[in-house]
């Protein structure tokens, strides 16, 4: 699977060379993107014995393609995370990795913008109780005023919609961040109103 999921992403790459819109590039660097997080699901299922596998041994190089793939010199972001996701089968943390990686982009297209002096993101998990609890907190550009989760129209967050709230059977909400919520995962005093968080919880 992993290696068929790899040849798909290699001849996506040789597509997109030869696009010449940027809007159509964009589109196949972001289908690459999706791939390669269940790729590499699949490379650390591999490595399991059963069927299930440690969360945070996905976080953990998600979060290094995210810094490779999303920061840029001009707008540098760090991506830590808190806590312990524990095990879960695959069938929950193969999409749960496909949403965490279309918010960690979101955190960094909307959050820091081209320009901005970047910052921090940060995906804090929980796994008690059944409930698996995973919040992405941001320090950088906090939400329109007149934003609803259910009402946005972009791609990646219909994704993440619609595999939390049908596939997973979660609940997502999405708000500007506050003084405790960044104290809380030790990025300081934030001013009132800044930043976003994610949280979203799924049965497990």
């Amino acid at each position: 699977m992993k290696n068929n999921l790899q040849t798909i992403s290699s001849l996506l790459r040789l597509q997109g060379r030869r696009l010449s819109s940027e809007e159509a590039k964009a589109a196949v660097a972001e289908s690459v993107r999706r791939i390669r997080t269940i790729a590499l699901v699949h490379e650390t299922l591999s490595r399991e014995p059963g069927d299930d596998v440690a969360f945070l041994e996905i976080v953990r190089p998600l979060l290094r393609l995210a810094e490779e793939g999303l920061q840029s010199p001009d707008r540098p972001v760090r991506f830590t995370v808190q806590g312990d996701g524990g095990r879960l089968p695959s069938t929950v943390a193969t999409p749960l990795s496909v949403v965490l990686t279309e918010l960690l982009q979101n955190a960094v297209d909307h959050g820091f913008p081209e320009g901005s002096s970047g910052g921090d993101v940060v995906v804090v998990l929980d796994n008690t109780d059944g409930q698996l609890r995973i919040r992405v907190i941001n320090d950088g550009r906090s939400l329109d005023p007149g934003f609803e989760l259910n009402s946005a129209t972009g791609l990646g967050l219909s994704i993440v919609r619609t595999l939390v709230t049908t596939e997973l059977d979660g609940t997502i909400a999405m708000r500007t961040g506050q003084p405790d919520d960044f104290k809380a995962v030790g990025l300081g005093d934030q001013a009132r109103a800044t930043g976003t968080v994610v949280d979203l919880t799924v049965p497990v």
